[in-house]
C-alpha cells in the first residue's frame, strides 16, 4: 500500500461538461464553447489545473468530437490567458465505435492531454435509453499508439478492475510514457453495468495495482464524488470534480458552477495540509512540455 500523501502537490482536473447530461439536469451546465471555455476559466480561478473537455455540436447540443468545435473551445480558453492544460475527451470518437480509419478527431489539435478508456464490453443504460458498446484492444492499442506519435499525453481511464491488465500491455509495448497517469472512474454502476462502484477497500486494491512509475487521479459520480476524491488526496493521488460527473453541491441543491465543486476541494485538501499544483508544476509532474502563451 502507499504511503498517504507527504509533499507531492494536488493536481485538481475540473470535468466542465459530459456527453450525457444537459441542462435539463442543471441549467448552469455549459454546452457551448463560449460557455466551456468561461467555465474553465472559473474553475482554473479556483485552483483548477487540468480542464477535460468534451464537446457538442451548436445546433443539437448532441456530443461531438468535431475538430472545429474543439479547436474553439481551446482558442477561447487560451484567449483569456489561461493556463490551464486542456485534455479533450476521445469518447465520442470510440462510441459507438472507432471508425475503420482508426481516425481520432479529438486529438488532431494536439491537445496537451486527451482520454484513452481502457474498457471492456458494456451496457449503458441513461434515462429509457440502452446501448451497448465493444472496444477492442487493437482500438485502444492504435488511440495509445497515435497520442504517442502526437505527444499527447494519455490519461488511462480505468471502469473495472479487470483492464488494469491491458494497461500494463501497453506499457510492455512501449505505447506509454513515464509516469504513466490513471483516472479511476467510480460510482457509474448504476448507469454501466461493466462499470465499478466505489468503495475504500476497491479504491486501496486499485491503488496497490498500480505499476511504478505512475500517478493517479479519482472521480466519483454524483454522491460519490467528494468521498472518493477526499480519499485520493488521502492516499497520495489527485481529484477529479465537475460537472460531467455531478451537477450537486450537496444532496438537493445544484451546484452553482464548475469552480464551486473545484473550490470546495481545494478548500478540504488545504485543510488536510495539502498544496495545490499550478498548471505549470501539473505540467512538470506530469512530463508534459512548458506552454507560452501569447501576452500580446
Amino acid at each position: 500500500m502507499r504511503e498517504l500523501r507527504t509533499t507531492e502537490k494536488l493536481i485538481v482536473t475540473v470535468a466542465t461538461t459530459g456527453g450525457f447530461q444537459g441542462k435539463e439536469a442543471n441549467p448552469n451546465l455549459p454546452l457551448q464553447p463560449e460557455e466551456i471555455a468561461h467555465s474553465a476559466y472559473e474553475a482554473w480561478n479556483e485552483g483548477a489545473s487540468i480542464v477535460h473537455i468534451h464537446a457538442r455540436a451548436r445546433e443539437t447540443n448532441a456530443p461531438t468530437s468535431d475538430p472545429e468545435v474543439l479547436r474553439e473551445i481551446d482558442q477561447r480558453i487560451r484567449e483569456q490567458k489561461c493556463d490551464i492544460i486542456i485534455q479533450h475527451s476521445t469518447a465520442s470518437d470510440y462510441i459507438p465505435r472507432l471508425g475503420k480509419d482508426k481516425r481520432i478527431k479529438a486529438i488532431e489539435m494536439n491537445p496537451e492531454m486527451a482520454t484513452l478508456d481502457i474498457t471492456i464490453p458494456r451496457m449503458i443504460t441513461f434515462g429509457d435509453k440502452e446501448s451497448f458498446y465493444i472496444t477492442t484492444l487493437p482500438e485502444i492499442e492504435s488511440g495509445a499508439k497515435a497520442m504517442l506519435e502526437r505527444g499527447v499525453k494519455p490519461e488511462l481511464e480505468i471502469f473495472n478492475p479487470v483492464v488494469m491488465e491491458d494497461t500494463y500491455y501497453l506499457i510492455e509495448k512501449g505505447l506509454l510514457t513515464k509516469p504513466y497517469w490513471y483516472n479511476f472512474v467510480m460510482g457509474m454502476r448504476r448507469i454501466n453495468r461493466s462499470y465499478m462502484g466505489y468503495s475504500p477497500r476497491l479504491l486501496m486494491q486499485l491503488v496497490d495495482a498500480l505499476p511504478s512509475d505512475a500517478m493517479f487521479s479519482v472521480m466519483g459520480v454524483g454522491n460519490d464524488e467528494l468521498p472518493a476524491t477526499t480519499q485520493s488526496i488521502l492516499m497520495g493521488g489527485h481529484a477529479r470534480v465537475g460537472f460531467e460527473d455531478n451537477v450537486y453541491y450537496q444532496k438537493g441543491e445544484l451546484a452553482d458552477n464548475n469552480a464551486q465543486l473545484v473550490a470546495r476541494t481545494v478548500r478540504i485538501a488545504r485543510e488536510l495540509g495539502c498544496e495545490i499544483a499550478s498548471p505549470a508544476e501539473a505540467r512538470e509532474m506530469l512530463g508534459i512540455s512548458r506552454l507560452i502563451i501569447d501576452e500580446g
